[in-house]
């Protein structure tokens, strides 16, 4: 039985792996047996690396203080605490835990423990010690991997490198669809899932393509929902009939693989939440057009020797668009996309040089990237203002940001990204979260700093957004907001300083500690803390959305209005309870206001 392709499901989330690399450093050099295996277990554990979920799996047989324990992730767990735990769990196999934490490592070529030692390999020191990023080590890796290869033993019968080849599928699958006169846009989460994961040599590549158009013709020409499920079903049972739990598989290893591809850059998500598509990115083309014209995507002879060397060491294989001619190309293109957003935005096209050496050629590309990441940021307010359909798109996103082919945490921040630059006036929002190419976030935004931080003409804000909703929320948000408050009010100090804190639902003890903060204060200073549910967020979107599809201006000044009246009620004599089911009651009255605003500016009108 045949299985698709996948990076690791061990670790199904990527942005996990530097977490689990910086506990193999504290084994490193130590012989790996089963006591290091259980001990790397523990200390994975104790630094919050494993078990860190809020899954009923997850607090399967902990007592309630070891829950607590983990819950409450502002707070250090000694290994002796972590040693507990891992033994609580009463595993079959113990030193199998260890054994299975430690194999994506060593399947990333970031480990070597084939003499029986932990050895840290030539990438994995380099991205340990911060020399390249996570992004330029899953590229490397993904551009080498091959099946078959000397270090696993599936897939034997294969002949492909699966990155290559997906990205090899994408393409040609786009060109039939012009060739046809369908619209290009990829592949489809389910056909990504059949078709790319199943793709076992670099010669179907066209064969394949030809299946997917056929395919998508069928599936698309079927307008009833159950009906499509059963075509799909079946289709699956015979198209995947020689591979292991194809139902299960490919849903589970596309968001998988999907979510590895993506922090490399090269691929797009296009489309809504709900149907989602896997295209090419454009701003890498030159360097995708570049690796396709210079690889045809087929395995490579090898000894096991050759292939550990070649897989982990980072500089191994040369890039083929890393020349000065490819380089100018791709930078030319970067400083069009720039002029040409400037020119949509309306804002001054300055002349930006071109050089001639190579290293100064990458540190150019590097710099202009991160401005045409800042113009991409701002042209989503513009977008959004010439198009008010697109905030009904906002709306469901942010109702359905379970449901995104990125992580929950992540859709949350994106989409409440786009949601501030909608709804008013400001001079800048800039979200924390490392974007990729296309403007879209790879990993929530990192530790001791907000997620987004609001810059008006009369004051400014931060917005911190959690998926948490139970007592964990308290743990994980409570100090560290008002750290990230705090520190921002230090850093502006010329205008006054507020938080916007949104949940899908709020913690009684996360309102208790905000309440806390705004009327007696945090470390001697009182804070403006507005704490709101999604769906009030939301209710405030459909406000903006009413101005705008009446051409009326939507200021900021309204936003801070509703955010004074939500921290005035708490410096009443009225207590925490109050204060707490008052917040709704605001937000209704604020909501009524808006609407007379609207109205009288309409009768002016």
């Amino acid at each position: 039985m045949d299985i698709l392709w996948s990076m690791t499901t061990t670790i199904r989330n990527p942005d996990r792996i530097p977490d689990f690399l910086a506990t193999a450093k504290e084994i490193e050099n130590q012989k790996w047996d089963k006591d290091t295996q259980k001990k790397f277990q523990i200390l994975l554990i104790k630094n919050r690396a494993y078990l860190d979920g809020n899954s009923k799996q997850t607090f399967d047989k902990l007592n309630e203080n070891q829950i607590e324990i983990l819950l409450n992730k502002q707070s250090p767990v000694s290994y002796e605490v972590a040693e507990e735990i891992f033994y609580a769990k009463n595993y079959k196999d113990p030193p199998m835990r260890g054994r299975q934490s430690m194999s994506p490592l060593e399947k990333l070529g970031l480990i070597d423990k084939s003499t029986g030692v932990i050895r840290f390999t030539d990438v994995g020191n380099k991205l340990y010690n911060n020399e390249i990023t996570f992004g330029e080590f899953l590229l490397s890796s993904l551009l080498k991997l091959q099946y078959p290869n000397k270090t696993e033993s599936e897939r034997k019968d294969w002949n492909s490198k699966p990155f290559i080849n997906t990205l090899r599928l994408i393409k040609k699958v786009n060109e039939l669809c012009r060739e046809n006169n369908m619209k290009d846009k990829g592949l489809s989460k389910i056909e990504f899932g059949i078709f790319a994961l199943s793709l076992k040599n670099y010669n179907d590549v066209d064969v394949v393509a030809q299946r997917v158009i056929d395919f998508r013709r069928q599936y698309e020409g079927i307008s009833d929902r159950n009906e499509k499920l059963t075509f799909k079903r079946h289709y699956i049972d015979e198209y995947l009939k020689n591979f292991n739990k194809p139902h299960k598989n490919t849903i589970e290893y596309c968001d998988n693989i999907i979510r590895y591809m993506h922090i490399t850059n090269y691929i797009h998500i296009r489309g809504k939440f709900d149907n989602d598509c896997i295209d090419l990115e454009p701003r890498r083309i030159v360097e995708i057009n570049s690796i396709l014209e210079n690889d045809i995507g087929s395995a490579k002879e090898f000894t096991k020797k050759e292939w550990q060397h070649y897989f982990t060491t980072y500089d191994s294989n040369e890039l083929p668009f890393e020349t000065v001619e490819k380089l100018t190309e791709i930078l030319i293109r970067i400083i069009d996309d720039i002029n040409n957003i400037k020119h949509k935005l309306g804002l001054e096209i300055t002349e930006i040089g071109v050089p001639k050496e190579k290293n100064e050629l990458k540190e150019t590309i590097e710099k202009l990237r991160q401005e045409r990441l800042n113009l991409l940021n701002l042209e989503i307010k513009y977008d959004y203002y010439s198009d008010v359909s697109k905030i009904s798109n906002a709306i469901d996103a942010l109702y359905n940001y379970k449901n995104h082919i990125i992580k929950p945490s992540i859709a949350l921040e994106k989409w409440t990204n786009i949601a501030l630059n909608i709804i008013n006036d400001s001079l800048q929002i800039k979200p924390n979260a490392p974007l990729g190419d296309d403007n879209e976030p790879r990993f929530t935004a990192p530790g001791g700093v907000p997620d987004i931080e609001c810059y008006y003409q009369d004051f400014n804000a931060i917005c911190e957004v959690t998926t948490l909703k139970g007592r964990d929320q308290w743990y994980n948000e409570g100090q560290p907001v008002m750290r990230h408050l705090r520190k921002f009010e230090l850093l502006n100090q010329n205008k006054a300083a507020y938080c916007l804190f949104i949940a899908p639902d709020l913690h009684e003890d996360t309102l208790s500690t905000f309440y806390i903060s705004v009327r007696h204060g945090y470390d001697g200073i009182k804070q403006r803390i507005i704490p709101i549910t999604i769906k009030q967020f939301v209710n405030i979107l459909n406000v903006v959305m009413q101005f705008k599809e009446n051409q009326i201006e939507f200021r900021n000044s309204y936003m801070r209005d509703f955010y004074d009246k939500v921290v005035e009620a708490a410096h009443n004599n009225d207590g925490f309870t109050t204060w707490k089911n008052s917040i709704n009651r605001i937000l209704k009255e604020w909501k009524t206001s808006m609407e007379q605003i609207a109205n009288q500016s309409l009768n002016v009108c």
